[in-house]
């Protein structure tokens, strides 16, 4: 589907994983997070984003991010990525302190721009992707939706999956974005609307 536009983002360091609020780094201008379910393809994504690789970790084990991991972009901006939901064998101790470190973290932030949050096309949107949309929005926080894998399904398919979406989904800023993080479909699209706009500001 052609290569997705990157050039607003001209280079990407790893600072560090936070597994506390007390590891949080200094406040940057900018700062836009990424949420979604274990597998939803969060890490790939986000390699699509940068225009990398294999730079963000993609684990074959979901639930393997258990912390905040912090991208420095054009040492200007972080890009955060969130722990994943929805992953049932994650201990259940496990999975109450991963969510304090979000609430705490999202709750806090003030240069937090919004939140990225994506979701995969196949399934449509369940209960806990709602609540996260829906928390969000309460706590002041711009959601941008992104619906991954749209490489997995045929035109009709992902055309009546997108419908019945869009009948759950509260108001949005901009979007929702169907996007392939294999393809790179759509990936400019929200690279243009989203990402690049707050890099530049």
């Amino acid at each position: 589907m052609g290569k997705a536009n990157t050039s607003c983002i001209k280079n990407v360091e790893f600072v560090k994983s936070v597994f506390s609020l007390k590891e949080l780094p200094s406040e940057l201008p900018v700062e836009i997070a990424f949420a979604g379910r274990s597998n939803v393809g969060k890490s790939s994504l986000l390699n699509a984003i940068f225009g990398r690789r294999k730079y963000v970790k993609v684990s074959s084990r979901p639930g393997f991010t258990q912390s905040l991991n912090f991208f420095l972009v054009n040492g200007r901006a972080h890009f955060v990525d969130l722990p994943g939901y929805g992953y049932a064998k994650a201990p259940k101790k496990a999975v109450e302190r991963w969510q304090r470190l979000i609430e705490g973290y999202l709750t806090t932030r003030r240069c937090l721009k919004g939140v990225v949050c994506i979701f995969d096309i196949r399934r449509g949107l369940g209960e806990l992707d709602m609540g996260l949309i829906n928390y969000l929005q309460s706590i002041k926080v711009t959601p941008w939706v992104v619906f991954n894998k749209a490489d997995k399904l045929s035109a009709n398919k992902l055309k009546t999956n997108l419908e019945r979406a869009l009948l759950l989904l509260p108001h949005l800023d901009a979007g929702p974005f169907v996007v392939s993080a294999k393809t790179k479909r759509g990936i400019a699209e929200f690279m243009e609307v989203v990402i690049c706009p707050l890099l530049s500001d």
